[in-house]
């Protein structure tokens, strides 16, 4: 017998909402994720696009709201990082990196994605030590200080924008010749006195041996270098489907994602992928806490009566 009806890998909004839909359906789920239940939630200053009464909601209120809701559904919250899943005749094999392991009857995949790597050599070893990822979470480290951002995206220019209210200078290294951002982003960045944006420039090394000091950028058309005074890099050059538990099982195609039906069941029956995960997902919150609710019917239907 399995340890669980459903197994849900991922406690961002997909994987939480589709976590509370079994629970509430009276099967037994069990919900895993790496570092915070929340998901990128927790990295977002506002979740400015979820819809709900009153005024805007902060992306951590309602990462928290989510998993509190799963929770007092009765699901299962537990923190760690999958290595692998199994699919055998009777069960799926869940497989975590501190050696436990689950079964269930079907397994939800809403791990989300992760940030690609600026892939210059120093990134590495001086992560967590100037190199960040989440201006909500470090941005108080950078109070009147210089800091740099790499990736001129929506996300890029967000999580300047939320530096630009600590640091002396944000620094804003976009390698194509303009912003890529949504144009009410591009406004507001170019209206910030605090954000110095540089097009056209590729961050090709950051400088620093106990932490960050510097970044050094080159000219896209003339090869000029030059290194910009920075205590601080944060890495927002795109994203990768987190399927790396998935490499074994399903046949996953050059970017890492894999193809689901349009119920969102992978080519293994019982295995489910919902959120960002899909590569045709529309990245928002509230599209993520959809596609979780999709998957729970779908889990559901799979289970069969209770």
């Amino acid at each position: 017998m399995a340890d669980f009806d459903a197994i849900v890998i991922g406690g961002g909004p997909a994987g939480l909402t589709a976590a509370r839909r079994i629970a509430e359906a009276g099967r037994s789920v069990l919900a895993l994720e790496k570092e915070a239940f929340g998901g990128q939630l927790m990295n977002l200053e506002w979740a400015e696009d979820y819809p709900g009464p009153g005024a805007r909601i902060a992306g951590p209120a309602l990462g928290s709201q989510l998993a509190d809701q799963a929770e007092a559904a009765g699901a299962r919250l537990e923190i760690g990082t999958v290595d692998e899943i199994e699919s055998y005749s009777a069960a799926k094999a869940v497989s975590l990196a501190d050696g436990a392991a689950y079964t269930a009857g079907v397994v939800i995949v809403a791990a989300g994605l992760i940030p690609k790597p600026l892939g210059v050599a120093a990134e590495a070893c001086l992560e967590g030590k100037g190199v960040i990822h989440c201006a909500v979470c470090d941005a108080g480290l950078y109070r009147d200080k210089e800091v740099a951002v790499c990736g001129g995206g929506d996300a890029g220019i967000i999580e300047a924008l939320y530096l630009a209210k600590f640091a002396a200078k944000v620094f804003v290294i976009e390698a194509a010749a303009q912003l890529s951002a949504r144009q009410e982003l591009q406004e507001r960045a170019d209206g910030n006195e605090i954000l110095d944006i540089r097009l056209g420039r590729r961050a090709i090394d950051i400088v620093g041996d106990d932490g960050v000091t510097g970044v050094t950028i080159e000219d896209a058309a003339s090869g000029a270098r030059q290194t910009l005074d920075a205590h601080g890099v944060l890495v927002h050059v795109g994203f990768a489907p987190a399927t790396d538990c998935l490499d074994a099982l399903l046949s996953l195609d050059d970017h890492g994602y894999a193809s689901v039906d349009i119920h969102f069941e992978s080519e293994v029956p019982g295995i489910i992928l919902a959120g960002d995960i899909r590569r045709d997902a529309a990245r928002s919150a509230a599209a993520a806490a959809e596609d979780g609710a999709k998957a729970a019917a779908t889990a559901l239907r799979r289970l069969g009566p209770k």
